[in-house]
């Protein structure tokens, strides 16, 4: 679903709104929804995927990067003898990218990546929450109103990350898993929330709004309103029924 204004997509009981930085020339993040509303995740019964993904901002490619991270989310449903139905599945499909990425090459005279991304991808199987991440985005879970970080920042002190998709065979993703109940909230965000945002607070916010559209909508608005210069991505994902 698109508005004017702030953008937001809606797909099933999922949203992102997103809105590109005032410093960039091209939004520089990217998202995937996938979930049982679309035909093959149903037809094929392994869950459903959502993921935010944010372009490092010094590699010439990191928005392609972002784009190609996206993009590989759907092979985990077109070609199930590839990757099994498990995370270590997910895992395999998400470090393949990485690698291709990374094959991309690097700067010219430099050890710096053409591409790369930071990257949250979420899971949900049965009453399991899978949490893959790598990077400045992050994941958080709501229940019964109160939110609970799932990722922590691969991150220094001078803002650069030191994990990313695109790194390469020395890429360590974090992998957890949690519980997952009806009613529980997803929310998943790319730095340009959480540099104006403590994800706590972000969650605090998103949980004035049933809507799951307006809710994402408003944070990003808000984003903006702080004085986020960076690319903005909020997504929500709201569990109403547990699904195998």
């Amino acid at each position: 679903m698109r508005k004017t204004g702030t953008p937001c997509d809606q797909r099933g009981s999922a949203a992102v709104s997103y809105l590109k930085g005032t410093k960039h020339k091209y939004y520089e993040d990217s998202f995937r929804m996938l979930p049982k509303d679309i035909p093959l995740v149903k037809q094929k019964k392994r869950g459903e995927l959502f993921a935010v993904f944010d372009g490092v901002g010094s590699a010439p490619e990191g928005r392609h990067a972002a784009q190609e991270m996206a993009e590989v989310l759907l092979r985990f449903y077109r070609e199930p003898d590839a990757y099994p139905n498990s995370w270590e599945g997910i895992k395999t499909l998400l470090m393949e990218a990485n690698l291709t990425i990374h094959q991309w090459g690097f700067m010219p005279g430099t050890d710096k990546p053409l591409g790369g991304c930071a990257g949250t991808v979420v899971w949900l199987i049965g009453e399991t929450l899978y949490v893959f991440h790598a990077g400045d985005t992050s994941a958080s879970l709501i229940r019964d109103g109160k939110g609970m970080e799932l990722t922590k920042p691969h991150q220094m002190n001078d803002g650069a990350i030191y994990r990313y998709f695109g790194l390469g065979p020395n890429l360590q993703i974090d992998i957890e898993h949690f519980n997952i109940e009806e009613s529980d909230r997803i929310l998943l965000l790319s730095d340009g929330v959480t540099k104006v945002f403590h994800p706590v607070k972000a969650t605090d916010l998103v949980e004035g709004y049933l809507d799951v559209s307006i809710a994402v909508k408003t944070l990003v608005q808000r984003s903006q309103t702080l004085g986020s210069t960076d690319d903005i991505t909020a997504m929500l994902i709201q569990v109403e029924e547990i699904w195998e």
